[in-house]
């Protein structure tokens, strides 16, 4: 595969199944990740497990205000956002 190193990626839905594969992946290939979503236990469980280069930036992007606030909390813990992966979702059951 290729490399990322000295990249760095915001992952949005990175509790999710499809999020948490994506921000593995950019992990294992050497970039930093920001992971974002709305259950921080499962994010911090995350970046606990993926270790250095792995920041939790916990959002609902349902709210206009976590929204704008994002993308400078990802940039404050990671200096830039090379990647952005909009993989946030829900459904009507709320199940994301």
């Amino acid at each position: 595969m290729f490399s990322l190193e000295g990249k760095s990626a915001l992952v949005t839905g990175a509790t999710g199944g499809i999020g948490e594969a994506i921000a593995r992946a950019l992990h294992a290939q050497g970039a930093t990740v920001a992971l974002s979503g709305t259950r921080a236990e499962k994010l911090e469980a995350l970046a606990a497990d993926l270790g250095e280069r792995a920041f939790v930036t916990p959002a609902n992007l349902s709210d206009r205000d976590a929204v704008d606030a994002l993308l400078p909390a990802a940039e404050e813990k990671m200096g830039q956002v090379d990647i952005l992966v909009n993989n946030a979702g829900i459904t009507r059951d709320n199940l994301f």
